[in-house]
């Protein structure tokens, strides 16, 4: 994580977009909340994950998935 104050944030523009594609960026202020820089498509996927998780029926559904995926290739033999 990197972290910039929100000073600095307009001379390091260009900087700062390099480095979202590394890790997220995290804009801190003297007073008042922080801000958090990442990219766009890691912004999606996290939406897309929160609302695939927003309801419990969903959440045990998918956790349901991933266990069986998981013994499935663990129970599997290997292809040589």
């Amino acid at each position: 994580m990197y972290s910039f104050s929100a000073k600095q944030l307009a001379s390091r523009l260009s900087e700062l977009i390099e480095l979202a594609d590394i890790d997220e960026v995290v804009i801190t202020r003297d007073s008042g909340e922080n801000l958090v820089i990442v990219k766009e498509s890691v912004w999606r996927a996290m939406q897309d994950t929160a609302h695939l998780f927003a309801t419990d029926i969903n959440s045990d559904r998918l956790l349901r998935s991933l266990q069986q995926l998981r013994a499935d290739l663990l129970s599997e033999p290997e292809v040589e």
